[in-house]
């Protein structure tokens, strides 16, 4: 359904995002309303059916993938000898000695469709990356559903609207693994940043957490922890309370940690027995090298049951080392050097989550050209997804752009599990991100991107 562009409506629905709390700081950190779309992205049910039943196999084998430490450390340890932030990570998950035995996954798959080579009007969703640590937008997610359901309540679309409420799904996994710890006097502890342009969305999450549930939610950054944290008789002690759960909406990037005690906070999480979301294990299952080795079916077979592998292997694209052959328009080479010659079929990932890091055509090129074969293993190739593009009317601080976008869906899901006893494991709503087709990064709170909705066509 094409948007109409109604001046008295625009307002009327800029003034529905503000009053219902579908807000964020800007970069200069002034309150603004979330950037949206104005009408809701159309896939098809099959698609949208597809990506969430496969939401719990891929919260199964991440779980697999974080409990198996041989693996992480084999495939993670050429990455952390020019990597400061692997090593960092390494450092804590190597010496980790709490007998925590539940491990908590607050995750996202995020997808990106293309047309089908066989059926080009049949779409499906190929994989842009599986996020472990601070899932973002679940509250922005539900109020900006809300938005649309209020827009077209009274048109066609409203019938279509898949309705998503993916906060209160993780509002109530955090709550049964606050439950599963078993302590009266317990808290959520959430980790933090000092300068958080994304606050309301978390603030979201605490206030449903405390209404719904009774539990209390404290907010500190990694080096407050540090500062104010003790572990006592195993437990994370934070401001006379037990800390049950840690939730990190922050520890994703380098820059949370500038200090030593940022890092020495993070090793007081990990050596307590606070159940994660995510541990560092969960977190390291995560980077890219990880996801780069699991699109090999002969590795992926080891953690995924036999009639899933296909499935689950039909959504990745290809992801390479930099110093393997490649092979393109018939032309063999080091996929470094092919990466410069092709520099808009690939995009090069640092083993990050989070916008902003990837490098992409002559940024990328640069980059190519200047690394040294030590540094090599620190990337990962990653062959660009051909989304299929769409017209889709953007709105940023007030004003409207109608562009041709493409989107990027990610299906929340949470995992909770007590050594080898899955206790949860489900897909809980979505998150859509639309942008502008000539734009890279996705990054909402960095302007890149709008939220949106999904509508069945």
């Amino acid at each position: 359904m094409k948007a109409k562009i109604v001046p008295n409506r625009l307002q009327e629905t800029i003034d529905f995002a503000l009053m219902n709390g579908l807000i964020k700081f800007n970069t200069s950190f002034q309150l603004v309303h979330a950037p949206f779309v104005l009408a809701p992205y159309s896939l098809s049910k099959d698609v949208l059916e597809k990506m969430v039943s496969l939401t719990p196999s891929f919260n199964d084998l991440m779980l697999r993938v974080a409990s198996n430490q041989d693996f992480l450390t084999n495939y993670l340890e050429q990455a952390s000898l020019t990597d400061s932030f692997i090593k960092g990570l390494m450092s804590i998950y190597l010496e980790k000695k709490s007998t925590q035995p539940y491990q908590f996954l607050l995750g996202r798959n995020d997808f990106m469709m293309v047309e089908d080579a066989n059926y080009p009007k049949k779409l499906q969703p190929k994989q842009v990356e599986f996020n472990t640590i601070s899932v973002s937008f679940p509250y922005l997610s539900t109020q900006l559903n809300h938005l649309h359901q209020f827009m077209y309540e009274e048109q066609p679309l409203g019938k279509k609207l898949v309705l998503n409420d993916p906060l209160t799904g993780i509002v109530d996994a955090i709550a049964l693994a606050v439950q599963q710890y078993g302590h009266s006097d317990s808290c959520v502890l959430q980790i933090v940043q000092p300068r958080e342009q994304n606050i309301f969305d978390q603030r979201g999450g605490e206030y449903k957490l405390w209404q719904k549930h009774r539990i209390p939610t404290i907010r500190m950054t990694l080096e407050e922890v540090a500062k104010e944290g003790a572990c006592q008789e195993g437990h994370l002690m934070i401001q006379g309370k037990v800390a049950a759960v840690t939730y990190l909406r922050a520890g994703y990037s380098p820059g949370d940690y500038q200090t030593p005690d940022a890092w020495k906070g993070r090793r007081l999480i990990e050596s307590s027995s606070s159940i994660s979301a995510p541990s560092v294990a969960m977190q390291l299952a995560g980077m890219k090298k990880i996801q780069q080795v699991l699109t090999d079916p002969k590795i992926l077979k080891n953690f995924v049951e036999q009639k899933k592998i296909q499935e689950i292997s039909d959504t990745f694209v290809g992801m390479h080392l930099l110093d393997e052959m490649l092979h393109r328009n018939g032309q063999s080479d080091l996929a470094q050097k092919i990466a410069c010659d092709f520099p808009d079929k690939y995009v090069l990932k640092p083993q990050r989550e989070g916008g902003g890091n990837n490098f992409f055509d002559q940024e990328m090129v640069k980059l190519l050209h200047s690394l040294t074969k030590e540094e090599y293993p620190a990337y990962i190739l990653m062959e660009r997804i051909d989304a299929k593009e769409h017209q889709a009317v953007l709105v940023v601080e007030g004003k409207i752009q109608e562009t041709s976008c493409i989107s990027e869906i990610g299906c929340y899901g949470v995992c909770l599990a007590k050594e080898k006893d899955i206790l949860l494991n489900q897909d809980v709503g979505y998150l859509v991100r639309t942008k502008a087709a000539d734009q890279n990064e996705g990054g909402v709170c960095a302007g890149y991107a709008c939220l949106n909705s999904l509508c069945i066509r």
